[in-house]
């Protein structure tokens, strides 16, 4: 479990009107020179000067061989406002508009810490800047810049804001507006009320950011780690008066915060902490680095015309009023952090063997929940300054070894073994001034949550060397062969990291480094130095690139003493704070009643009249926020040229199965970047090489990458299994890489060996439902990532999937294990409302006799594994074996691998560069080949897309769950194949409607109904779907929603000519976009043949999209998107107990039938009992009773009402 963000996005503003001024910009590139070059350009036509920082520490990322530096930094002396450029091979190109923001009350606390001003600014920085005030004209111009809009995220210590659009040139376009926006929004009062908060005519609070901490804030997550933050970072380390630590900030801000907070202090909050020397914006991609200099040349002039009188007197004003109260210098750098306050419960001294475990209380907190059986433990430590990057990189190893697979200390010790405490132990951190490690224990048994830190203390201490392992045995030795396994492998992910996407690897590293990293012409704050830009850009490459400190762990292998000392350092010789996360069926109950009664007297207090006039500043400030924008500044920008955008080029060949040769083949329209004589080429060379096999009983397909890893995997189709057989499947897949294993020359393996040599091998491993990504759930995959070291991945990658296929022995431990661990995650999944509202769906969708979805739901999951250890238990108790013994279950999982582990149900996948594979087709199929059984003609697997097994039941439903307090809502209607003549136009209607400051966007969540919604077309299921995430009012924005689609299907709103620009070009930035790096391209490719899409098919698409008309949008709305609406649609919800009723009635007098009302302690029995009357005729509800008035509201009314008028329907 990571610690909360707060994610999200918003809007744009203006051009700059001076001239941009040209550069001349020389970069030193030479990588062979260690120096660090410095120099000062300035355009010809500005006084600006640029400190220009290039570094051949780095060298371009993503590609393998090259010698032009990667990264220059910009610094202006005028006004502090930095720049830096990555050069990287990636086709999407990311902006990130970084700001240290800090919330600790301000200088004589003029704030609380918990108002969420970071975050609460971050969303109305979209609604406009003084340049462009238009709410939505940063979203409408990213979107035909090739974007998918634009985003932002709030941390504990910054604000970042991004945009990523398909080639450069969109980017740079868009970078000045982005700036202004950031620099200089409008932070009007009108979006304050819809964005932030507000109280409607009914006396209820909404809006944006007020329904997403609604969300959050009573999660299981948040509550817990809130208190361990607020234990680590103690009050006395805040502003002037010893306040709150910010760094124990809710910089999400809290409800009750929310609701009293005003819009003047977020315009104070931007006025102290959104100034140029507070900012940094990071551009990387396959980017000009010329090109930005001259966008950043734009912002510069935009910065001094602002602060030079150019209209900013007011702001400039209020400033000067608040110069004694204004932040001094960095934020951060100078706010003191208090110590640990020893006496706080929760606070627990040093270790200490001979003090008893009852010398110290833990901080016990209550989370709502109906399921009272498991809760969450978190242990944190205060740990190194941020200067102490070394011991970082390493204590991060630690805890690497101690927790990172199921042969690591803390995972045999609390997971994976006959008794388990817990289902997962895993560790988070965070690296500020003195940052904090942490470590999570999820789904502890409550009536065992005494015994994590005793048994917690006892692992540690033993691998510190403090103590013996008991029974007369010597102090235990730190494991060094473990751990140069763990080393080797963060090696290897961090090289992978790298070359998958670059600027995902390296952007965290550089907004570390500008929050507090050294910056020239400061003291060093050692000595009486400065800091010179060659010392900036050296802490720099610290931040960013781990591997020398890898190198400096693994000269620390000598002995275990230097790690044993970090331990000891760090974990048991530092106060630590303990928090425990009990479930509280009380306190949910407690939640929705207080909220109710709360909201019912501010209604009453208000009265009638303060409630009209809420409701008319509400509806105020939504008329003001959808001022039309002119068409004129929305057609400002180009839409880029899509043909610039780079491709990453690949082919693939497939090899088919044939008892008689082997047949390799390329396939025509996998190839990209490419000559169709080279790929064939390649093909030829593959079966050139073969020496040891003669035929292939299994289809493979052979990617064609540029990349130093193997990637291989092997597709498995379900279908051969029975009802039954399905549900053991999560049991399977659990265990598949935690066996003990007999290879084939004999060689015995225990569970513990065989993971910790797949551990030191590979890069990755995954198996599970889905097709290497979750979609196709009727299938099921292995996967291997390795190196391709003297061209042996390949072989090392396919070694381990046959052992994982054919060697291994499933045992009783590990049965057991698993059972036990699937058992103890099935209460977060009932506590998350998008799980549950997901599988209720499915329920109401799928055959439930043949679908992987229903199978292996948590409503199915709960009672067949509770009923399998119960007979495991017994079994052992008495010794009498039956049907659900754990004898009997092995002996049903050998029987579902040996019907699913044959080459007739498997599709083989190599992601690699082919050219560096010798023997390939015969490493592969010697691999893959079972020498046990009698070789079989392979054959396509085809038909296992999900729509094979839909089966439209007769019923809807509507859960109630006490650990949410907002509501979810899918809502599923027929879609379209692949190749339907409408799709295109479909997916264009679909962008149209949902991009961000689209109509939904401004009428649902612009109006605080909901945080988020979706309108998807699977051609896996063949269904549409309609959703709503994190709703505080399901009735509204459903209402909201249906009106929209309504106006259009009636002509009442017309389709704009611009919008339907932006969405294609929007919608061309997501095809791409999911093609990015290498290893998606080339996953995306293999997964669209079981979709019945060719490999080109997102090629075919934006050909079809660029000739969607606005009649075509029109078209498809009336066809396919006015179905979601119509009570003939399938309705599943999950929403807070005290709204059922509510919820449920409404949709009735709609006129949905046979919908269901759940309560949370019937959900695992509410659909496992229809399933099988779901088909008897007798069974079948009948139609709400006839209401005066909703006539239209009847199954099909609805739709009905619409008729298309364009030529293909006249």
């Amino acid at each position: 479990m990571k610690r909360p963000k707060t994610k999200d996005q918003r809007s744009r503003a203006s051009k700059q009107q001076e001239p941009a001024m040209n550069r001349s910009v020389e970069v030193h590139t030479n990588t062979m020179n260690n120096n660090i070059s410095t120099s000062t350009k300035a355009g010809p036509q500005s006084s600006t000067q640029w400190n220009l920082t290039t570094s051949p520490l780095f060298a371009v990322l993503g590609s393998e061989n090259s010698s032009s530096s990667a990264i220059q930094s910009y610094h202006s002396p005028r006004t502090s406002l930095r720049g830096l450029v990555v050069k990287t091979d990636e086709p999407i190109c990311s902006l990130h508009i970084a700001l240290s923001t800090e919330s600790n009350g301000g200088h004589h606390n003029w704030h609380h810490p918990h108002d969420g001003l970071p975050h609460t600014l971050e969303h109305l920085v979209f609604l406009g800047s003084r340049t462009h005030p238009h709410k939505g004209v940063l979203d409408k111009l990213a979107n035909r810049c090739m974007a998918d809009g634009t985003n932002a995220w709030t941390a504990t210590d910054h604000t970042c804001y991004t945009l990523s659009t398909a080639g450069s040139e969109g980017v740079i376009n868009l970078l000045p507006i982005f700036a202004d926006h950031v620099l200089f929004p409008t932070i009007t009062d009108s979006g304050f009320v819809t964005e932030v908060h507000h109280v409607n005519g009914r006396g209820e609070n909404k809006g944006v950011v007020y329904c997403e901490m609604q969300g959050r804030e009573n999660s299981e997550g948040s509550l817990v780690d809130r208190a361990c933050m607020e234990l680590l970072y103690p009050p006395g380390g805040g502003g002037n008066d010893g306040g709150m630590c910010g760094y124990a900030a809710e910089t999400g801000g809290k409800m009750a915060n929310l609701r009293t907070l005003t819009v003047e202090k977020v315009r104070r909050y931007h006025r102290e902490y959104y100034t140029p020397d507070n900012t940094i914006l990071i551009l990387t991609g396959n980017v000009d680095s010329e090109e930005f200099f001259k966008a950043l040349d734009e912002v510069e002039a935009l910065i001094l015309k602002r602060r030079d009188g150019g209209g900013d007197q007011e702001s400039q004003q209020k400033m000067d009023g608040e110069d004694e109260s204004r932040r001094a210098g960095r934020p951060w750098i100078n706010s003191p952090i208090p110590p640990m306050v020893m006496d706080t419960p929760g606070v627990y001294p040093p270790y200490d063997p001979s003090r008893p475990n009852s010398a110290n209380t833990p901080l016990t907190i209550s989370f709502p929940s109906e399921d009272e059986s498991r809760g969450t433990i978190s242990i944190a430590w205060r740990g190194p300054e941020y200067t102490n990057r070394a011991e970082w990189n390493h204590l991060s190893l630690i805890w690497d070894y101690l927790t990172d697979s199921a042969a690591s200390p803390l995972q045999l010790a609390f997971v994976e073994n006959d008794d388990p405490v817990c289902a997962d132990v895993g560790p988070a951190h965070d690296i500020f001034t003195e940052g904090y490690h942490q470590l999570w224990f999820q789904e502890v048994e409550v009536d065992m949550m005494e015994e994590v830190l005793p048994l917690f203390y006892k692992v540690v201490a033993r691998q510190a060397g403090l103590t013996s392992g008991g029974d007369g045995d010597d102090v235990e030795s730190f494991d060094l062969a473990r751990m140069r396994t763990v080393i080797r492998r963060i090696r290897r992910r961090l090289l992978e990291a790298s070359e998958r996407r670059p600027t995902r690897a390296i952007v965290d590293g550089i907004i570390r480094n500008f929050l507090y990293g050294p910056r020239a012409g400061e003291s060093n704050g050692v000595d009486s130095s400065v800091v010179t830009p060659e010392d900036e850009m050296i802490a720099l490459h610290s931040d960013v690139n781990a591997l020398p400190y890898l190198d400096e762990a693994e000269k620390m292998l000598a002995d275990a003493s230097y790690w044993q000392g970090l331990m000891k350092k760090y974990i048991l010789d530092r106060p630590m704070a303990v928090v425990l996360g009990k479930p509280s069926a009380e306190m949910s109950k407690q939640i929705a009643d207080g909220e109710k009664e709360r909201e019912s007297k501010q209604a009453k207090d208000l009265g009638e009249d303060g409630l009209a006039s809420l409701a008319k500043t509400l509806e105020d400030a939504m008329e003001k926020n959808e001022e039309p924008i002119p068409k004129d500044i929305l057609l400002s920008l180009p839409v880029p040229d899509l043909a610039k955008v780079p491709s990453i080029p690949l082919f693939t060949a497939r090899l088919s199965p044939s008892m008689d040769g082997l047949p390799v083949s390329i396939i025509p329209e996998s190839v990209r970047g490419f000559g169709m004589g080279d790929a064939e080429a390649v093909a030829t060379q593959l079966t050139n090489e073969v020496s040891k096999v003669t035929h292939a009983s299994f289809h493979a397909d052979l990617t064609h990458i540029d990349s130093a890893f193997v990637y291989a995997a092997v597709g498995i189709d379900t279908t051969p299994l029975s009802t039954k057989q399905r549900l053991y499947l999560p049991i399977l897949e659990e265990i598949l890489f935690k066996l003990p294993a007999t290879l084939e020359d004999g060689t015995e393996l225990s569970k513990d060996e065989f993971v910790n040599q797949l551990q030191d091998e590979t890069v990755s491993y995954s198996s599970g439902l889905g097709l290497l990504g979750g979609s196709i759930p009727q299938m099921s995959y292995i996967s291997v990532q390795v190196e391709n070291t003297d061209g042996q991945g390949l072989a090392n990658a396919l070694r381990w999937i046959r052992r994982t296929l054919y060697s291994t022995n499933i045992t009783e431990q590990a049965v057991k294990t698993a059972v036990q661990r699937l058992i103890s995650e099935i209460p977060p999944q009932i506590r998350y409302g998008p799980s549950v509202v997901a599988t209720v769906a499915a329920e109401i969708s799928y055959d439930a006799s043949k679908s992987n979805s229903i199978a292996c739901n948590v409503l199915r999951q709960k009672p067949f594994l509770a009923k399998l250890f119960e007979g495991m238990n017994k079994s052992e108790e008495d010794g009498a074996e039956s049907d659900t013994g754990i004898k009997a279950v092995i002996v049903e999982l050998e029987s579902i691998r040996k019907e699913l582990f044959q080459t007739v149900n498997m599709h083989a996948f190599v992601a690699a560069n082919l050219r560096n594979i010798p023997n390939l087709l015969d490493t592969l199929i010697l691999c893959l080949t079972n020498s046990d059984s009698t070789p079989v003609a392979g054959r396509l697997i085809e038909n296992v897309s999900a729509s094979s097994v839909l089966e439209i039941k007769d019923m809807n439903a509507a859960v109630a769950l006490s650990a949410i307090e907002s509501g979810f809502l899918n809502i599923l209607a027929p879609g379209l194949k692949a190749y339907d003549d409408n799709r295109a136009a479909l997916l264009v209607a679909i962008e149209y409607l949902t991009a961000l400051e689209g109509d939904f966007w401004v009428k649902l969540r612009g109006a605080g109904l909901t945080y988020s919604y979706s309108i998807s077309d699977s051609t896996d299921s063949q269904l549409l779907k309609f959703s709503l995430f994190k709703c505080t009012d399901v009735t509204a924005a459903f209402e909201t929603a249906s009106n929209i689609i309504s106006d259009y299907a009636s002509g009442k709103t017309k389709v704009s000519s611009v919008g339907l620009e932006n969405a294609k070009a929007s919608l061309a930035y997501q095809l791409i976009n999911g093609r990015s790096t290498k290893l998606n391209a080339a996953t995306n490719q293999f997964v669209k043949t079981f979709r019945g899409e060719k490999m080109d098919y997102d090629k075919y698409l934006l050909s079809n999209i660029g000739e969607v008309s606005e009649d075509d949008v029109v078209h498809v709305i009336i066809k396919h998107l006015v179905q979601i609406f119509d009570p003939n649609s399938k309705l599943a919800i999950a929403c807070p107990t005290n709204k059922l009723d509510s919820i449920h009635d409404y949709f009735v007098k709609r006129g949905w039938k046979n919908l269901k009302k759940v309560k949370e302690e019937d959900l695992f029995t509410a659909f496992v009992e229809t399933a099988a009357e779901d088909k008897k005729p007798e069974d079948v509800g009948t139609l709400p009773e006839k209401v005066p008035g909703i006539s239209m509201f009847l199954p099909g009314a609805f739709a009905a009402q619409f008729k298309c008028s364009c030529p293909r329907c006249f």
